[in-house]
């Protein structure tokens, strides 16, 4: 467990955003860029207002928006009356296309990006810390190219006590590790005891991003809050020439289709947009992900 005492402070980056060499030189030396302000929060607030009002509907959280009932955990029974609606929200599937992401990470791979659309809702209920996401790197789980990028983006304020994203700065370059069973989203961990690497992690407000490169270990600090809930997205992103798995272009869980996802969207352009592209889809290696004895 991460002490919080423990933890550095994310180094913003926020002043090289018009020298993409030195957000790259960035990458290259801790793994991970912390960009403050780089979305209009109304637009984040957007997002976070629509999963919200889901969560009161299922009776997840009360009229304030603050948590109620049992934690419900992701991937549970219960999970799906709110993550199903979720993944059929357009704000939330368009938000990764926001010019400042796109060229950010254009930046960052070189060339045109691939926008994956597999996207990712979190949604942590307080006193739920054994179910916190474990120490991992993304790419067993992504697999394509290494040179796969997470925006990790809280849709709300989020302080390091509702459970704030924490990365192990170099962590990226030691390589492809082994994994282990873990509980929470995932079920992989990685063995960080010997790297000898520091943690950093910080508030984060609406309109601040996280990026971090597929071999990057990073995990979840508990949310330990009383009645909070920690609502976040993580969206992918690569240079549309490099490789990528079949999986990564479906909708997350694959519960549903996307004709289903895309019922009543307004702009034509966030579907199948990938199609445009002459992709290099590989297999996925499973052993990449299977568990070490």
């Amino acid at each position: 467990m991460t002490d919080l005492q423990e933890l550095h402070p994310f180094r913003d980056s926020s002043d090289l955003l018009l020298n993409p060499e030195a957000l790259q030189r960035q990458m290259q030396e801790e793994g991970y860029l912390y960009l403050s302000s780089l979305l209009p929060k109304d637009v984040v607030h957007e997002v976070y207002a629509i999963i919200i009002e889901l969560c009161q509907t299922y009776g997840w959280a009360d009229q304030q928006g603050f948590a109620q009932g049992s934690a419900r955990l992701e991937g549970s029974d219960a999970w799906w009356e709110v993550y199903d609606p979720l993944q059929k929200q357009e704000s939330f599937h368009a938000l990764p296309h926001r010019p400042e992401l796109l060229q950010l990470m254009e930046a960052l791979v070189g060339e045109t990006v691939l926008v994956h659309p597999r996207n990712i809702a979190r949604i942590v209920f307080p006193a739920t810390e054994f179910f916190s996401t474990p120490p991992h790197q993304d790419y067993p789980l992504i697999q394509g190219t290494p040179e796969t990028y997470t925006a990790w983006i809280p849709l709300t304020d989020c302080p390091v006590e509702l459970g704030v994203l924490a990365v192990l700065a170099g962590s990226h370059r030691f390589g492809l590790m082994p994994v282990y069973s873990a509980t929470g989203p995932g079920g992989l961990r990685v063995d960080t005891e010997k790297l000898n690497l520091t943690w950093h992690a910080s508030d984060m407000q609406a309109g601040d991003v996280l990026i971090f490169h597929s071999y990057t270990v990073h995990r979840a600090l508990p949310n330990r809050t009383h009645n909070r809930l920690r609502i976040s997205s993580d969206y992918r992103y690569q240079g549309a020439s490099q490789p990528i798995v079949e999986d990564s272009l479906m909708p997350h869980y694959g519960r549903l289709s996307w004709e289903q996802i895309y019922e009543g969207w307004q702009n034509e352009d966030l579907k199948y947009y990938w199609r445009r592209y002459r992709l290099n889809i590989v297999p996925r290696n499973f052993a990449l992900q299977t568990p070490v004895a």
